[in-house]
């Protein structure tokens, strides 16, 4: 909780509320006294709390969307990989999250034309999403460290 404060905007009631919900929409978070953090365990999920109502359900499917995503999007065709994961979410909310992930430092990008810049030069098939991760949670921009 320390280092999330001096990192990030926010009070430790804040990050407690939001480890809570990360735990009710089935992400395996716990507290490790060995590393003095917050974990995730692996990448299987545990089953989800039942939500308090309509508006919540959506919120917490959002952010199991976005935590899938940041875990397991490939870095080519993440636009066929997010159909395929999430076949009953619509390209519109695909382009939404995608906008979530671009704001918080991932780069996923449209490639149109043939001739373009991911990947370090090498060409790839146009009309495709493509995305280059941070290295490391620090890269993140929502941190105010990490070279940003």
């Amino acid at each position: 909780m320390r280092e999330l404060t001096q990192l990030l905007p926010g009070s430790t009631k804040t990050f407690s509320r939001d480890i809570a919900l990360l735990k009710k929409c089935g992400i395996p978070i716990r507290y490790s006294a060995k590393r003095q953090a917050f974990v995730m365990e692996g990448n299987e999920r545990i089953a989800p709390a039942k939500a308090a109502g309509k508006t919540e359900e959506i919120f917490l499917g959002k952010l199991s969307r976005l935590v899938k995503i940041m875990n397991d999007m490939p870095d080519d065709d993440c636009d066929k990989w997010y159909q395929e994961t999430f076949p009953q979410t619509s390209k519109r909310t695909m382009q939404r999250d995608f906008a979530i992930m671009n704001a918080i430092g991932y780069e996923i990008k449209y490639e149109r034309d043939s001739c373009n810049s991911h990947n370090a030069g090498n060409d790839l098939p146009p009309r495709h999403y493509y995305c280059d991760k941070p290295y490391s949670t620090y890269e993140l921009k929502t941190f105010r460290m990490g070279g940003f």
